[in-house]
């Protein structure tokens, strides 16, 4: 194994931190093992029968919908204030959604790759962030009456994509997740 290999084996979550008893330095430099924050889950992306449905028109005001909630909340911080750079952060992202959900290159031929966590970096994303996030698009849905026989696995997308965008880590306690079965059933 060369110096920089990561024996995985070794890898420990930081909720581990501060088990046992801190150590300075000594006479020789020592090691800590490597440490993760947390374990992203696996991400199902939707199949496309949502956009074949219900249309990039349903689904761009779906994101409007969300995005307006959210502007209203208390991460309302995370949109621009001004109107029109509000409206093209919302296409941006209705753009994403739009691709994401079956609508072709729309997204990434004009931004490249969307890279989220990267693109949203400059912005603290913590675990509540994420939950209210979340919850909105609870309520979204609820809202603008997505067809039932697709909300699953929207949901089942979204749900583990959120936690992706978590930049700021405020807890060593796991990530909350928000399965559809609570949700919805």
């Amino acid at each position: 194994m060369s110096a920089h290999a990561i024996d995985y084996s070794k890898i420990m979550t930081f909720s581990a931190c501060g088990m046992k008893a801190f150590q300075g330095a000594v006479e020789i430099p020592r090691l800590a093992d490597e440490r993760i924050d947390f374990v992203f889950p696996a991400v199902i992306f939707p199949s496309n029968k949502l956009y074949l449905s219900w249309g990039e028109e349903n689904i761009r005001k779906m994101v409007t919908y969300h995005h307006t909630l959210l502007r209203k909340s208390s991460i309302g911080n995370l949109f621009p204030k001004d109107d029109t750079k509000f409206k093209f952060a919302t296409a941006k992202t209705a753009d994403f959604f739009v691709e994401a959900l079956g609508g072709g290159k729309i997204y990434s031929s004009m931004h490249g790759h969307p890279a989220l966590r990267m693109r949203h970096f400059q912005m603290t994303i913590d675990e509540k962030a994420r939950e209210i996030w979340l919850m909105m698009y609870k309520k979204t849905i609820k809202d603008i009456a997505m067809p039932a026989e697709y909300m699953k696995e929207f949901w089942n997308w979204i749900e583990p994509l959120s936690i992706r965008m978590i930049n700021r880590r405020t807890t060593v306690m796991d990530i909350p997740r928000f399965f559809y079965s609570e949700m919805f059933e």
